[in-house]
C-alpha cells in the first residue's frame, strides 16, 4: 500500500476578472490522496488589521474554492495569518472547518497546536507548520514559531503516533532562489530527527529540492496560487510537488512544473516552458545537493534584493505610521544580517568589477 501526498505553496485565493483560482490544475491537484498548502491570506473581512505594507484578506465566501480544488490540509503558520488580529484569525479557522479542511501551525487558546495525523489506504501521516519571524500571538489564539527545540520535540513525539512526520516551514528571505545555510543545517536535523518530508514556503520562488538521509526537503514550493503583479517578472514559475510513500519511506516524488497567469491561476507549463521551469528546479537543486550554498556566497547572492526590498517596505510603513517605524528601520540598518548583505553587496560588485576589467 502507498499514499500520494501532493503539496503546494503559497496560497491567496484573488484573482482577476472573474476566474476561478484553481480551475486550470484541477485535474493535476485529484490525483492525490492528500493534498497540501499553504493558506498566505485572512478568510475574514473583519478584524484589527495589523500596521503593515501588504495585508492579505479575502472574503469567507472564498473557502469554497479551497475545498472545490482537494485540499485536505492547510498551513496558517505564516505571517500574514494575523493580518487582522485574533478575530481574523478564528474567523478563518471557522471557514476552513466548515469546508472540512483540516489546518496545522495554528489553533484557538494559549496552548501550542498538537500535530495533526492523517490516515490513508491504511498509512498515517503526521502534519506540523510553523513560521519564522518577530511577532506575539494575540491572546485566545496559537501560531506555532520556527524554534528548532521546539519542532525537534514535536517531531519526536508525534512520530510514535504515526508513520511518517511532515513539517511545513515558512521561513527564509523573499525574492530570493537559494535557502540559507542554516536553512539547509535545520532541513537536515529536523530529517535527522525524524522527520520524512520538508514543505517549505515564504520565499515567493521556487527553491531546490534535496534528498537527504532518506527524507526529503523542498525548500521553498514558491507562489502557486497568488497576485504576481507584486513580483518581478520572472516570478510566475510554480510547481506541484507529489510525493509517494509506504510505511517504510519514501518510494518516489515528482515535479510538475506550472506558471501563474496574467489572472493569477496557476496552470500546468507545457514545452519550452515547462522546460524553462524544470531546468531551473534542477539548477537550484543541484547547488544545494553539492553542497554549494556558503555563507559568502549567499550573502553576496541575496544581498541587494533583502535590502532593496526591505527599504521599500520601511519606507512604505514610514510615511503611513510616522516616528516608530522609523526607529525600527535604523535599528534594523545596523542588525548583524544587514551588515553581512552590505559586505555581500560589496565583495559581488568588485567580483562584477573584475571580470569587466578582465573581458
Amino acid at each position: 500500500m502507498s499514499v500520494r501526498l501532493r503539496a503546494v505553496g503559497d496560497v491567496l485565493l484573488w484573482t482577476k476578472n472573474g476566474k476561478g483560482p484553481f480551475d486550470l490544475v484541477q485535474h493535476e491537484l485529484r490525483q492525490k490522496d492528500l493534498l497540501f498548502g499553504n493558506l498566505e491570506t485572512v478568510l475574514s473581512e473583519s478584524g484589527t488589521e495589523r500596521r503593515k505594507r501588504w495585508v492579505n484578506t479575502t472574503p469567507p465566501e472564498a473557502g469554497k474554492y479551497l475545498k472545490e480544488a482537494g485540499f485536505d490540509i492547510l498551513s496558517v503558520a505564516n505571517n500574514h495569518t494575523l493580518d487582522l488580529g485574533q478575530e481574523g484569525f478564528l474567523k478563518t479557522l471557522d471557514v476552513l472547518e466548515d469546508h472540512g479542511i483540516a489546518y496545522v501551525g495554528g489553533a484557538r487558546g494559549d496552548e501550542s497546536p498538537r500535530g495533526l495525523v492523517v490516515e490513508r489506504n491504511g498509512i498515517r501521516l503526521g502534519f506540523l507548520g510553523y513560521t519564522s519571524g518577530m511577532f506575539r500571538s494575540p491572546p485566545g489564539v496559537t501560531v506555532s514559531k520556527l524554534k528548532r527545540k521546539t519542532i525537534v520535540e514535536d517531531i519526536r513525539a508525534l512520530k510514535d503516533r504515526c508513520d511518517h512526520v511532515v513539517v511545513s516551514l515558512h521561513w527564509g528571505i523573499e525574492n530570493v532562489y537559494y535557502p540559507s545555510p542554516d536553512q539547509v543545517r535545520l532541513a537536515h536535523s529536523l530529517i535527522d530527527s525524524g522527520a520524512s518530508l520538508i514543505l517549505g514556503h515564504h520565499s515567493h520562488t521556487i527553491q531546490g529540492l534535496e534528498r537527504y538521509n532518506g527524507g526529503l526537503i523542498a525548500y521553498s514550493l514558491g507562489n502557486f496560487q497568488f497576485d504576481i503583479e507584486l513580483f518581478k517578472e520572472q516570478i510566475k514559475s510554480t510547481m506541484i510537488l507529489s510525493v509517494d510513500f509506504d510505511r517504510h519511506g519514501i518510494l518516489d516524488y515528482t515535479v510538475i512544473p506550472c506558471v501563474i497567469n496574467d489572472d493569477f491561476q496557476p496552470e500546468v507549463a507545457e514545452g519550452r516552458t515547462r522546460e524553462m521551469v524544470r531546468r531551473w528546479i534542477t539548477k537550484c537543486s543541484d547547488r544545494v545537493q553539492n553542497r554549494g550554498i556558503t555563507r559568502k556566497w549567499w550573502f553576496e547572492e541575496i544581498g541587494e534584493e533583502y535590502l532593496a526590498y526591505n527599504m521599500e517596505s520601511y519606507r512604505y510603513r514610514i510615511r503611513q505610521h510616522g516616528l516608530a517605524p522609523l526607529v525600527e528601520c535604523g535599528v534594523w540598518l545596523v542588525t548583524p544580517f544587514c551588515l553581512n548583505c552590505y559586505a555581500g553587496v560589496i565583495r559581488k560588485r568588485l567580483k562584477q568589477r573584475s571580470i569587466g576589467g578582465n573581458a
